[in-house]
């Protein structure tokens, strides 16, 4: 039993050593945390390609640029009027974004695709935003999003209102 004492005060011994060996060398660590405000998005203005010829043939595509501009390389707008969405985007200054467009829907004879989004004047041209999104470093608080993207007919347009529509998804990164 005296052995057994023995070997159990030097373990003790042995431990608070250890412990005190161990704690004459902290190291601070820092934690950080961030509180962001919630994102909201306010459409300012719908996607619009106006009125478009009902003949448009297979393929034949009419472009809305996020700055505005329309390509129609066959004449088939036909009136009415044109422009890129736009949003109003509220973020917490300073914080990095990612801008998405996701659930697409549209009407008959047409399909949309390579979307293409900028903000405030930023992106000439704009960049891809349907597929993982695209993303601005540092929101100065309130944004304008716009968006463009290529209408193509299915050879299949039925006359009438063809609306469809898109979400825009802002998120911080």
């Amino acid at each position: 039993m005296k052995i057994i004492t023995a070997i159990s005060g030097f373990a003790l011994i042995g431990l608070m050593l250890a412990t005190s060996v161990d704690a004459a060398n902290p190291e601070p660590i820092v934690v950080q945390v961030a509180f962001v405000a919630p994102i909201t998005i306010t459409e300012t203005n719908p996607l619009q390609f106006g009125a478009l010829d009902v003949a448009m043939g297979l393929t034949e595509t009419v472009i809305i640029a996020p700055d505005g501009s329309v390509t129609d390389g066959s004449a088939n707008v036909v009136g009415g009027t044109q422009a890129a969405a736009t949003a109003n985007v509220v973020a917490t200054p300073g914080r990095a974004i990612n801008i998405l467009v996701d659930t697409v829907t549209t009407g008959t004879g047409y399909t949309l695709h390579t979307w293409m989004c900028d903000y405030d004047g930023d992106i000439a041209g704009g960049g891809a935003c349907d597929v993982g999104g695209l993303s601005e470093t540092s929101v100065a608080g309130s944004i304008e999003v716009r968006v463009g993207v290529t209408l193509e007919s299915d050879a299949a347009p039925v006359a009438g209102d063809q609306d469809g529509g898109f979400e825009l998804t802002v998120a911080y990164e």
